[in-house]
């Protein structure tokens, strides 16, 4: 399939979005008729503007701003990038030290949008490279699609378990899709990406499709990376993207269980059942000590 600007976002992510929506209104509705639910809403949305407001003043003050006179060969790839998007106004970039993290994300405050870059990803790779262009293209995805304000309007919804990791992962199918339209090129540069098959490690989505790796398929916020691999392959190729059965089992354990990020509600439906079933341990044995002491008074009478 040839990228263009309007088939960027993939379709399970417009469907997914109409479901998340619907669920998210109608809880946002019985928030507001409610008497507690309204203010104890608005005032976790404050708390959660200043603590976002002081994450933004981080980084402003502690990391890199990218700009035409500080680092200017990576402003230059993230212009471009911008360019390509159509996008009138370019958000803000900064490089943040993280440890030895490869990785980038964006962020939203106070009506401005923000890019992340990990300064050890850059020094990887190059500042011009296809692998930073993929990384810009994704952020700018998320940024183009509105993602992160969506997610606060939709995080009634985004809090089921199955359906909101579900849509986070498409988010994420389509923001590599913004990635690979802004880089051209998938395929790996380094010395690493010269000597390993992407084609072998995509087929791997294929061939492993236990109970546990649909499980964990499913309480993940993202696709697992052979199988976004394997999606890149089949834009580049102009293929089918592929897709491959869970074990019917996982989706089960996938209601209940933690997971990372957009896992949904898990932990709510996993306290459920913890309690349920100290219940029902604990409700036949105290039955059974009442009966004992029962019988005990009754001998101590006779």
């Amino acid at each position: 399939m040839e990228l263009t600007l309007k088939n960027l976002t993939c379709g399970k992510e417009k469907v997914l979005f109409c479901f998340v929506l619907a669920i998210s209104i109608i809880a946002w509705l019985i928030l507001t008729i409610t008497i507690v639910g309204l203010p104890f809403t608005l005032g976790f949305a404050v708390m959660l503007w200043f603590a976002n407001g002081l994450f933004v003043a981080y980084l402003k003050s502690e990391t890199v701003l990218v700009t035409d006179s500080q680092l200017p060969e990576l402003y230059a790839t993230y212009t471009a990038a911008c360019e390509q998007f159509g996008l009138t106004k370019m958000p803000a970039l900064y490089i943040a030290q993280a440890g030895g993290a490869l990785n980038a994300f964006a962020t939203r405050h106070a009506g401005r949008d923000f890019v992340v870059l990990f300064s050890d990803i850059v020094e990887s790779y190059g500042q011009s490279s296809d692998e930073i262009k993929f990384l810009l293209g994704h952020e700018i995805g998320h940024i183009k699609n509105r993602h992160i304000l969506k997610r606060l309007f939709l995080s009634p919804g985004l809090i089921l378990p199955l359906l909101g990791p579900a849509y986070s992962r498409a988010c994420e199918t389509s923001c590599d899709r913004h990635g690979a339209f802004a880089a051209k090129n998938i395929d790996g540069g380094k010395e690493i990406g010269k000597t390993m098959s992407s084609q072998a490690f995509s087929q791997q989505h294929k061939d492993q499709r236990g109970f546990f790796v649909s499980w964990h398929e499913l309480i993940s916020g993202y696709p697992t990376l052979s199988q976004r691999v394997g999606h890149l392959i089949s834009l580049r190729d102009n293929t089918p993207l592929p897709s491959y059965s869970r074990n019917p089992l996982a989706y089960l354990f996938a209601l209940v269980s933690f997971g990372g990020q957009g896992a949904g509600g898990s932990n709510f439906f996993i306290t459920v059942i913890v309690i349920a079933m100290l219940a029902a341990i604990a409700i036949p044995n105290l039955l059974t000590a009442r009966l004992r002491a029962n019988a005990a008074l009754s001998q101590t009478t006779l």
